[in-house]
């Protein structure tokens, strides 16, 4: 698996959109903006 040269400490996250869970896409700003955010990776299987 090839690593996002971006995505590495120090670096600005980058502006991603998902959709919540009305469905409506959102980007990462728009939440900040708006919520305090935490964003959470974790690698695996349940």
């Amino acid at each position: 698996m090839k690593i996002r040269e971006d995505l590495k400490p120090g670096n600005p996250f980058p502006d991603i959109e998902l959709p919540d869970q009305g469905g409506q896409l959102r980007t990462l700003s728009q939440l900040m903006r708006s919520f305090p955010t935490i964003v959470t990776f974790w690698r695996g299987r349940y």
